[in-house]
């Protein structure tokens, strides 16, 4: 079974999407709603459905607080999470489940797409091939609701350092997941998640704490061709990104 976690604060907006995509799936599931303390309708919206489990955030833990309380609940051999402002694409993600059972894999990865929600319009994001290696050098090689890991992976690794990481949490467990040898890879090359990007959203209110934790991860990256890599694709990054902001001006 898959256990899915949606972590939950004020998103009556967006939450009744993410319910009825992931009600549409056909594998063997459970879907866990962790409320961190909705004040907009959320709880009561989310009650209405008898197959959910909601819980109530026990500490103001943060968003990986949630979802790890939320794995804590799980019954399911298998584990992700799906953010309320975030879908599930049935075809895509049966497909992820199925080829982890198959290959016996612990984290099994795929395309996304992104929905950039204030411009209207969909670009798809495509995973790459090598994600071990490209997690390695800093590089986060697919979005994360399309993503699944086994229970085994996520415990071995320690799951979710919600302690120090309130953003990027996926990133510093994705990339504890790629040092850990026995933690078996596997690519599904199809689409299985659309990822919701606008303005207000957690991590774009926040992007600042977000450099803060992004040197967390990279310390981890011992080897000095790493290190050079993703400092100097950080760099590029940067500065296109300063020139596409000027010329937008």
């Amino acid at each position: 079974m898959l256990s899915i976690i949606t972590p939950v604060l004020n998103g009556r907006k967006y939450i009744q999407h993410t319910i009825e995509s992931i009600q549409k799936l056909s594998i063997p599931y459970e879907h866990i709603v962790v409320d961190g303390g909705s004040t907009d309708g959320t709880i009561e919206y989310v009650d209405q459905f008898p197959h959910i489990k909601l819980l109530h955030q026990n500490e103001k833990t943060g968003m990986y607080g949630a979802i790890h309380q939320g794995f804590l609940e799980a019954k399911g051999d298998y584990y992700t999470w799906v953010n309320s402002d975030d879908i599930v694409i049935p075809v895509g993600y049966e497909k992820l489940y199925n080829s982890a059972l198959s290959d016996a894999s612990d984290l099994v990865y795929s395309h996304g797409i992104h929905h950039f929600s204030e411009k209207y319009y969909y670009k798809r994001h495509f995973a790459r091939y090598f994600a071990r290696y490209l997690l390695k050098t800093g590089v986060f090689p697919f979005v994360q609701p399309s993503v699944i890991f086994s229970k085994r992976g996520y415990n071995k690794v320690g799951g979710l350092n919600y302690k120090k990481f309130k953003l990027i949490g996926d990133r510093d467990m994705f990339q504890r997941m790629a040092y850990d040898k026995s933690i078996k890879f596997l690519f599904v090359p199809v689409f299985s998640s659309v990822f919701l990007r606008y303005e207000n959203s957690l991590l774009y209110r926040n992007l600042e704490q977000r450099k803060i934790e992004y040197q967390y991860c990279i310390k981890t990256n011992i080897n000095i061709f790493y290190r050079v890599l993703f400092h100097g694709s950080q760099l590029l990054r940067t500065i296109i990104w300063s020139i596409k902001k000027t010329v937008r001006i």
